[in-house]
């Protein structure tokens, strides 16, 4: 887990080229100025998917990838991401085919989201983006930079 403030991003340039490549186009870009949906940055390597969603205040299934990091990012509105080391219970088994699993954890971590703000989810990192910042809940406009690991 990385979490951080964006005009820090710099600082964590060396961790791999993939990793790179999304450091600097997150430094580079203005998140609000991209339509909702896919961007290709660098093939499949590098990628940001950009979309609505509604926060909900009794999430409980974290997810974990195998293959991507992401890093989410906050563009309109505020989201809390929780962060675990390892799984109670696996409730939705590892599907390749979407990078995705599910499972229930105790949270070791919060970390609050918005606009100039990052986190990055390792792969095998148990993490649940999309949860209401204070319970409130509300609509969001956000970014996650899939990297390649």
């Amino acid at each position: 887990m990385i979490y951080d403030k964006i005009e820090k991003a710099g600082r964590y340039l060396g961790i791999s080229r993939n990793m790179d490549r999304a450091i600097q186009y997150m430094m580079d870009t203005d998140f609000s100025s991209l339509e909702d949906g896919k961007h290709v940055i660098d093939g499949e390597n590098v990628f940001v998917n950009v979309m609505q969603a509604v926060t909900k205040a009794d999430k409980n299934e974290y997810e974990f990838h195998e293959d991507y990091y992401d890093i989410q990012i906050d563009i309109v509105g505020n989201e809390d991401i929780l962060f675990a080391s390892q799984y109670q219970e696996i409730t939705k088994p590892y599907q390749k085919d979407g990078d995705i699993g599910f499972g229930t954890c105790q949270c070791e971590a919060l970390c609050h989201l918005g606009p100039s703000r990052f986190a990055v989810c390792e792969p095998g990192e148990p993490h649940l983006p999309g949860l209401a910042a204070g319970g409130k809940e509300e609509r969001i406009r956000k970014a996650v930079i899939k990297v390649h690991r």
